[in-house]
């Protein structure tokens, strides 16, 4: 058997899993993306000729993990802005706001401080640590987020603010990768810091802002008046699909040209379309359901595949670099420093411990983190590299497995403490 038939054979087990075994592990613990490691895991060990992804080391490996996880992300950003129900206000979205404020800032810190002072990392590539490690990822918190749009149960606040973290801080930790780019390669600290100040935080987290709404708006237009217009004509059923997967990448790319973050500018656009023009009527809501359930199939379908490549990584040398130090630092982010980060940034609320615990304890690392590694490793000015891949590879791969093995019966004991009804199995 050749190596791209084999590479094609696979591919179509992870789109063939993705129908089948959702189904299959309901009532389980193990969740989708342990079974798709675990698989890759095992068929990169087998002495088969396969091509094996590199991205420590090899350029254009890097370059195609970095385009993989820029798209399954930017998919799932917009399938997280679709499905929130609550409109946007500071007392709505409250539960998402502390961490973003408080929480990740300060989960930005404490990693730098121990990439810097516990693993010996210059400060640079410290604080790239930190922002690669700090955002909650949205592609494999989905166990964790709110339903479908328009859903009959109501929005607690734990899905709701890991929903809202997950879209967002994808978008407010890029300024933190841009300032480890920038201090790599400055010698004028003082001016550099300036200029990241009003640049990659001011003025990009505006633009993405600001394009996110417009684009949102326009789009939301765009779609509603064409189905209106055809409906009569002919079906537009599959065009709903396609017009999701066209306004994701259309928003992402006008963007990136004006230079505001894409990735923000897509969950806001995806938020705002939701809301745009007057109260939708039931085919409205169906149209929304439609769009959504679109952009999670494309999501789910890539990371099937990309799941297996991560789980042939570790299996090839992605843990190569790894020190006792470095998993240690690993470990702490997901046991100590996030929940505590997350406690912290909840004392002014008044949540309930239970909620304020589980919001804490769930900060999934993901796919995000491996994109923001490849994007910043691509500058090609960092030091010790390959000493950050392991322990982001390493983090990683501890978040699929405690937290997808914790997620069920934690959520329920969640809700049954809460008084709310089960709705891990449904």
């Amino acid at each position: 058997m050749s190596t791209h038939i084999l590479l094609l054979l696979l591919a179509g087990i992870a789109l063939l899993g993705t129908f089948i075994i959702p189904g299959l592990i309901r009532d389980k613990l193990v969740s989708l993306p342990i079974i798709y490691v675990a698989f890759g895991y095992g068929i990169f060990s087998l002495p088969l000729e396969l091509p094996l992804m590199n991205p420590e080391d090899a350029r254009l490996d890097r370059q195609v993990m970095e385009y993989i996880t820029e798209f399954i992300v930017i998919v799932s950003l917009a399938a997280t802005g679709l499905k929130l129900d609550r409109d946007p206000s500071l007392k709505n979205w409250s539960s998402g706001l502390f961490m973003l404020a408080i929480a990740m800032p300060l989960t930005i810190a404490a990693v730098a401080f121990l990439g810097w002072w516990w693993i010996g990392l210059a400060p640079a590539s410290a604080i790239l640590l930190g922002a690669v490690l700090a955002p909650t990822d949205p592609v494999l918190a989905a166990n964790v987020q709110v339903g479908p749009p328009n859903e009959d149960l109501p929005e607690d606040d734990v899905r709701f603010g890991l929903t809202l973290e997950a879209g967002l801080n994808d978008g407010l930790a890029f300024p933190f990768v841009y300032l480890a780019i920038a201090l790599a390669g400055a010698t004028d600290v003082g001016s550099t810091l300036l200029t990241w100040a009003w640049w990659d935080f001011g003025y990009r987290i505006a633009m993405g802002t600001l394009m996110g709404y417009l684009i949102g708006r326009l789009l939301a237009y765009v779609f509603y008046e064409f189905k209106r217009k055809m409906a009569e004509v002919r079906d537009t059923e599959i065009e709903s699909g396609f017009f999701i997967l066209a306004a994701t990448l259309l928003t992402y790319g006008l963007t990136e040209v004006v230079e505001g973050y894409g990735f923000l500018a897509v969950f806001v656009a995806a938020v705002v379309s939701r809301r745009a023009g007057e109260a939708p009527d039931e085919e409205a809501k169906e149209d929304q359901i439609e769009t959504y359930e679109a952009a999670e199939q494309v999501e789910q379908a890539v990371l099937g595949i990309f799941l297996i490549a991560f789980g042939g990584i570790i299996a090839t040398g992605g843990l190569y670099d790894l020190t006792l130090n470095g998993a240690m630092v690993g470990v702490a982010l997901i046991v100590l420093i996030r929940p505590i980060a997350g406690l912290i940034s909840f004392l002014p609320s008044k949540l309930p411990w239970v909620e304020k615990v589980a919001i804490s304890y769930f900060g999934i690392r993901g796919v995000g983190s491996l994109y923001y590694l490849a994007y910043a490793h691509n500058s090609e000015i960092f030091d010790n590299i390959d000493t950050i891949w392991s322990i982001v590879n390493f983090t990683v791969l501890v978040s699929i497995f405690l937290h997808g093995l914790s997620v069920k019966p934690f959520m329920r004991w969640v809700d049954r403490r809460m008084g709310r009804p089960d709705r891990v199995s449904q």
